[in-house]
């Protein structure tokens, strides 16, 4: 059998991250999608509890020595723009607003993208009391939703603010720097541990202000810079078929 070293492994990623990418950005240049990211990442790395209002409001404890991390598959990305379908076997089913940080082909932080989290908390509260892990809860279809990117270029990525509004009312409204475990913190704990590649996403947590969602919902989450503008911005309908 052929045996591929970790360092093999890495550059045959880079080399598809880059052909698959670029394959996207060719077909989007006809199409009025190119605002959104350029192809669906291989995993979306998840950390839970980073915020401490947050951490308050589910009755739940922080993590001290460690982020809380879990992963949702790459398809469960949703495009902005797109209907946010809402699963049949969930009646609560949460939003999250979160700031998602993409890594490039050297695996390092490169864009960033309002995004949420989408959680079908009632299925999650029945999966902690078996001891099972949250994957149905926090992975189904369209269960992550992500607006539209922009450069970390020259960006202090802790002096950012993230807002949603539903149907025009602010849900939940923060800032990063508010954040447990700081993005540098996080990124070099999940490379360390996990088999990141080029292209994932990585959401560094929710702030405070997570509720249900309804049928007919509009959603607009935003990420904004210290000066008030915005950099990335994403809205969804809610349905339910």
């Amino acid at each position: 059998p052929t045996h591929i070293s970790m360092r093999q492994s890495t550059h045959i990623w880079q080399r598809v991250y880059a052909l698959a990418c670029n394959s996207a950005s060719v077909s989007r240049s006809s199409s009025s999608s190119s605002s959104s990211s350029s192809c669906k990442p291989a995993n979306i790395w998840c950390v839970g509890l980073n915020y401490a209002e947050h951490v308050k409001e589910l009755g739940s404890v922080a993590a001290t020595n460690n982020p809380l991390i879990f992963l949702k598959a790459g398809s469960s990305m949703l495009a902005n723009g797109a209907e946010l379908l809402l699963p049949s076997w969930s009646e609560n089913v949460h939003h999250e607003v979160e700031l998602a940080i993409e890594v490039d082909a050297n695996l390092q932080p490169v864009r960033g993208a309002v995004s949420l989290d989408l959680t079908a908390r009632d299925v999650q509260t029945q999966l902690k009391k078996a001891g099972w892990p949250w994957t149905l809860a926090k992975s189904f279809p369209g269960s992550t939703p992500v607006g539209t990117p922009f450069s970390l270029t020259g960006l202090d990525v802790q002096k950012l603010e993230l807002r949603l509004t539903v149907n025009g009312a602010v849900r939940q409204q923060s800032s990063t720097a508010l954040m447990l475990f700081d993005v540098k913190t996080l990124l070099k704990y999940i490379k360390d541990h996990l088999p990141v590649v080029p292209g994932d996403l990585v959401l560094t947590g929710t702030p405070h202000g997570v509720s249900a969602l309804s049928p007919g919902d509009k959603l607009v989450a935003e990420v904004l810079s210290a000066d008030g503008k915005v950099l990335s911005e994403g809205s969804w309908q809610v349905v339910r078929r």
